[in-house]
């Protein structure tokens, strides 16, 4: 068994990419200027359906819509409103389409650039989603939504530089952009540059107190740079925001480190709580068991493990077999 498995980290996830709606004060201002009844009725749902989509129902926000172009089907807000509830409803497709006609009617529209592109996103064509992007920002390139959504793209492609580059962009033209700040520094975290992910995710925390993903992600991150003390806090307050069986286990590493078996074996014990098949906070379980002096207990762990992990358990098997104690320092 890979040593890998006896310190399985959790891995903190970029945010979803924001896709833009147009409030009703927008539309009103963007809208073909007609003084015949058919406008004001387009106009009418087109507000219904923004009230709609406030309160979730964005089924009946295409509804109203659709009839509302039926009516006025020059309305290039309307088309991307139109995306919007689309997209909300996991029908990226048409929501594509939608985002396409608005564009066709306004070629400089920014926003429809940045929901197009987030609609091949959703849809796993990262390729055209960062031209969409791209194209957004050439219209637009103090837009830091569409930054940030090509930040995220391209690091799902796998191009790390290129998405650093598009986050600090959108950090450097909002500040106050918690959700790029957070991205910022799990790239960061990934790509090794500790110190500046430290930074990145300490704005992203504070930025958004309540946030779990913030106060994990730097805990990682804080690990990561051997900052073990002010990891264990980052987890505590991740835990006080929602309870997670990664981050019970991250802890429980990062105990495991500090050589707090006790406080390690509860993390691990809280991990496998929450998750049942949780199958390296089993193993780590165990091993903690087995440093604490604890060898019955860690064979119930393996018992445990075995059911539904062979592999990892005939690794944590012979750990126990020869009394193999693992350094998490070396995990």
């Amino acid at each position: 068994m890979s040593n890998n498995g006896s310190r399985q980290l959790m891995k903190a996830c970029l945010a979803l990419a924001a896709v833009a709606w147009l409030a009703a004060a927008g539309v009103a201002q963007e809208r073909t200027q007609r003084d015949d009844g058919r406008a004001l009725e387009a106009e009418r749902l087109h507000a219904s359906a923004l009230a709609c989509a406030d309160r979730g129902d964005y089924e009946e926000a295409v509804k109203a819509l659709k009839e509302s172009l039926r009516l006025d089907p020059g309305n290039a807000v309307a088309h991307n409103n139109l995306g919007f509830a689309y997209h909300s409803l996991g029908r990226y497709g048409e929501a594509a389409e939608s985002y396409r006609e608005a564009i066709r009617l306004r070629g400089d529209y920014a926003v429809a650039w940045n929901n197009l592109g987030m609609a091949h996103s959703a849809s796993g064509d990262f390729k055209s989603a960062a031209e969409a992007l791209r194209r957004a920002l050439k219209i637009r390139p103090d837009y830091p939504a569409a930054f940030y959504n090509l930040g995220t793209t391209l690091y799902k492609m796998g191009q790390l530089s290129d998405a650093l580059e598009a986050l600090t962009s959108a950090v450097r033209l909002d500040p106050a952009y918690a959700a790029a700040h957070l991205s910022l520094g799990i790239i960061q975290t990934e790509s090794g540059d500790y110190e500046r992910a430290v930074e990145s995710l300490k704005r992203a925390a504070s930025l958004s107190p309540d946030s779990a993903n913030a106060h994990k992600s730097l805990g990682l991150a804080y690990q990561k740079s051997g900052r073990l003390k002010e990891a264990v806090e980052s987890y505590k307050k991740a835990l006080s925001v929602e309870r997670d069986a990664e981050v019970y286990n991250n802890l429980g590493v990062a105990y495991d480190l500090l050589g707090k078996t006790r406080e390690a074996v509860e993390s691990y014990r809280q991990a496998v709580i929450l998750n049942p098949r949780y199958a390296e906070a089993y193993y780590n379980l165990a091993i903690a068991h087995l440093r604490a002096g604890e060898r019955d207990e860690a064979l119930g762990q393996y018992a445990r493990l075995k059911k539904f992990a062979p592999e990892l358990a005939e690794g944590l098997f012979s750990a126990l077999n020869r009394g193999r104690v693992l350094n998490a320092s070396r995990r």
